[in-house]
């Protein structure tokens, strides 16, 4: 087992990661504290036995089990879980453990955030999307109206815990999807780009998901949220590479496209973006498609309509003053809030579409 340290403004707390991760839990739960346990329903069946470990350590407890899908990600569901806490009397000192993915933690989180100005939340990632990403960082939120995360807050968690043992349960979609964020910090941080190359193809043709692998990409998310945990400074939009096209592919498909594969396609936009833009040499773009090959990109995205995915795009949380601000990939870094031009963003969604 290991441990790394988040440290933020608001909070430093402790990520375990390993098998024996989940021993240290109660050491985080007061005896004072009632626990609201809340399971994605796909987990509370799959892995019934460490679930079944889990809820053994608490003692004053009740069980939520969440039916974990975009739609779902919603006030609607905050509302319900808000009404359970007040109905069995959940108070400040109370604890919300969250069992799942990354919709079930943004939920938790958002929940945790909000009743009675804060309660306490412990976060267990069951799938490599949360376990690379989502878990760490504090971003909460809920679809709205269709817009992807439009409601949410920043909240850090007590603590985070991470067993690989989740993971031999999941479906190739759910695999996929978390790779997608692995792709990112190959883009991020180029001296480990042959790094996490290698483990992504561990991780989509062996199901093996090694511990390096996940500390590696917490200890880098770490950082950028140390210095930039709120995104006040624009640091921590480095993070976020990929996302507004991402963001748009998802709410313009309905949520039919998970959101970790629709990061890598939105990716290999930017990269397009960059290449478009004169931020990069076409050879970067190029070397990127014939590395990355391995990863479908979701056909779905071929007849997506896009003006829709634009007019999503423009809702993007990033924006300012009327603009598309994108993250993009260049000759000397990550550049953030760089405004693009709409006819642009058509061209390379039209491109996008067309290669796929």
């Amino acid at each position: 087992m290991s441990k790394i340290l988040v440290k933020t403004k608001t909070k430093t707390y402790p990520v375990f990661i390993g098998n024996k991760s989940l021993n240290q839990i109660d050491k985080f739960i007061s005896s004072d504290s009632k626990v609201l346990i809340l399971i994605d329903k796909n987990v509370k069946e799959k892995c019934s036995q460490l679930v079944e470990k889990i809820e053994n350590t608490f003692s004053d407890k009740n069980i939520l089990i969440i039916n974990c899908t975009e739609k779902n990600k919603s006030i609607k569901t905050v509302e319900k879980i808000c009404k359970y806490l007040s109905d069995n009397f959940y108070n400040r000192q109370s604890t919300i453990v969250s069992i799942g993915g990354g919709i079930l933690g943004d939920l938790a989180g958002f929940v945790a955030s909000i009743y009675m100005r804060g309660i306490k939340l412990i976060q267990i990632a069951t799938t490599i999307l949360s376990a690379v990403d989502s878990s760490v960082g504090g971003k909460t939120g809920v679809n709205f109206h269709n817009k992807k995360n439009l409601i949410g807050t920043f909240y850090q968690p007590e603590a985070v815990f991470i067993n690989s043992e989740f993971f031999s349960t999941l479906h190739k979609r759910e695999i996929i999807s978390g790779i997608g964020e692995l792709v990112k910090y190959a883009l991020i941080i180029p001296d480990l780009y042959d790094f996490f190359l290698r483990e992504i193809k561990q991780v989509l043709f062996k199901k093996e998901v090694s511990d390096k692998l996940i500390q590696t990409s917490i200890s880098i998310k770490a950082e950028f949220i140390k210095a930039d945990e709120k995104e006040e400074t624009g640091l921590r939009k480095i993070l976020n590479l990929g996302h507004t096209f991402a963001h748009g592919f998802e709410s313009a498909t309905n949520f039919r496209i998970s959101h970790g594969q629709a990061v890598f396609s939105g990716i290999i936009c930017a990269l397009m973006v960059s290449e478009r833009k004169c931020l990069m040499q076409g050879n970067v773009l190029k070397k990127f498609l014939k590395d990355f090959s391995f990863i479908p990109n979701n056909k779905i995205l071929k007849q997506i309509d896009t003006n829709s995915v634009l007019n999503f795009m423009r809702s993007d949380k990033k924006n300012s003053q009327g603009e598309i601000n994108l993250v993009l990939p260049s000759k000397d870094g990550i550049v953030i809030n760089f405004p693009v031009e709409e006819n642009v963003l058509i061209k390379t969604i039209n491109s996008f579409k067309r290669m796929i």
